[in-house]
C-alpha cells in the first residue's frame, strides 16, 4: 500500500479524501492548512474526521494564512466552520504539534518514497520545500487537487486552491518533484448529487451518516447560489491518482501559475500543445476519470471505515 501524508483543510470532500487514503493506503500522518476554513476549523475537522473513522494517525496544524495574500476561505460553499450540515461529536482528539512544515520536513527525511497528497492550498508543501529542497527527491510524487485546465469556480479562470496561494502553487510546480494535478476539469467529471448523498445514508454507518449530511449541506448551498444539485467530489481524486492510478489518465503537460494579472491571478496555465510546441512538462496532468469505478471505490472505503471510529 502507497504510504500517505494528506495535508487538508476540511471541507466535505477532504473528509471524504482522508477515508479513502486510510482505507486503500497506508495513511502516515495529516497536516492542516487554512483555506476552506480558518486554521483552528479545518483542524478540527481533521481531528473529527479521524476521530468519526477511526483513524489512528497524527494530526500537525500548519499554515494559517498565504505566503503573500491575506487569508480566504469559502464559507459559501463549506460553512464558516468548514463542516456545515451534521450534528458532530465532542472532540475529544488534540495536535500532535503546530509544526506542520517541520513534520513534513522530518518525516520525508525519515522515509524515502512517501506519497504527498494536498487538498488545500499549496502552502505547507512550499514552505516544506523551500526550506528543505532535498525534499523533492525523497518523495514518490505530489498528488495534488487544484488548478483547471478550463474554468475556475472563485473567478472565470482561477480554481479555490491555488488562488488562495498562487506563490505557494508556483513554488511546488516550479519544484521539480513528480507532481500529479486533479483540476477541476478532471473533479467535475466526478460528481456529489443526490443519489450520492442516499447511497452514504444507505451505509447507516455513523461515518457515513456525517459524510451525507456533509454532502446535503453542500448541495443545499449550491442550489442557495442559484446552481444545480451537483458538484465536483474534488479531494478523493487527488487519492485515487496515487491509490488507483488506473482509474484516472494522465497526460504530461507543463503548468505554469499566473500570479500577476489582475483577472488572471491563480490562473493554472495548462499547456496542451502537442510535441515540441509546448513547454517542457513538469505534471502529470489528471484529464478523465472513471466516474463509475471511482464512485464504487469512495462508497467502499466510506462503508469499511464507516464503524471504526466513536
Amino acid at each position: 500500500m502507497k504510504r500517505i501524508i494528506v495535508d487538508c483543510d476540511p471541507g466535505h470532500d477532504d473528509a471524504v479524501a482522508l477515508v479513502v487514503a486510510a482505507h486503500f493506503g497506508d495513511l502516515v500522518g495529516v497536516t492542516t492548512v487554512g483555506g476552506n476554513a480558518p486554521l483552528l476549523d479545518v483542524t478540527n475537522n481533521a481531528l473529527l474526521t479521524c476521530q468519526i473513522f477511526g483513524l489512528d494517525v497524527e494530526v500537525h496544524s500548519g499554515a494559517e494564512r498565504p505566503l503573500v495574500a491575506p487569508p480566504r476561505n469559502a464559507p459559501e460553499v463549506h460553512g464558516v466552520t468548514g463542516f456545515k450540515g451534521p450534528a458532530l461529536p465532542d472532540l475529544e482528539r488534540s495536535v500532535a504539534s503546530t509544526e506542520a512544515v517541520n513534520y513534513l520536513i522530518e518525516t520525508i527525511r525519515g522515509e524515502e518514497g512517501l506519497w504527498l497528497a494536498p487538498t488545500g492550498p499549496l502552502t505547507n508543501i512550499a514552505m516544506a520545500f523551500r526550506q528543505a529542497p532535498d525534499l523533492v527527491n525523497r518523495v514518490a510524487g505530489v498528488s495534488f487537487m487544484g488548478g483547471s485546465a478550463s474554468v475556475g469556480n472563485h473567478s472565470a479562470v482561477a480554481e479555490f486552491n491555488i488562488l488562495v496561494d498562487p506563490e505557494a502553487a508556483s513554488i511546488v510546480l516550479g519544484s521539480g518533484a513528480p507532481l500529479y494535478m486533479a483540476g477541476l476539469d478532471l473533479t467535475h467529471q466526478f460528481l456529489v448529487d443526490d443519489s450520492l448523498v442516499s447511497d452514504l445514508r444507505a451505509i447507516s454507518g455513523p461515518g457515513a451518516l456525517v459524510l451525507a449530511d456533509l454532502a446535503a449541506s453542500y448541495l443545499d448551498q449550491v442550489e442557495l447560489r442559484g446552481g444545480e444539485r451537483n458538484g465536483g467530489l474534488h479531494d478523493p481524486c487527488a487519492i485515487l491518482a496515487i491509490t488507483h492510478p488506473n482509474v484516472i489518465e494522465h497526460t504530461e503537460r507543463h503548468v505554469d501559475v499566473e500570479l500577476d494579472g489582475s483577472l488572471t491571478r491563480g490562473m493554472t496555465v495548462v499547456d496542451q500543445r502537442r510535441g515540441s510546441q509546448g513547454a517542457d512538462p513538469n505534471v502529470f496532468h489528471g484529464h478523465t476519470i472513471d466516474h463509475h469505478q471511482a464512485r464504487a471505490l469512495v462508497l467502499e472505503a466510506v462503508a469499511a471505515r464507516s464503524h471504526s471510529g466513536s
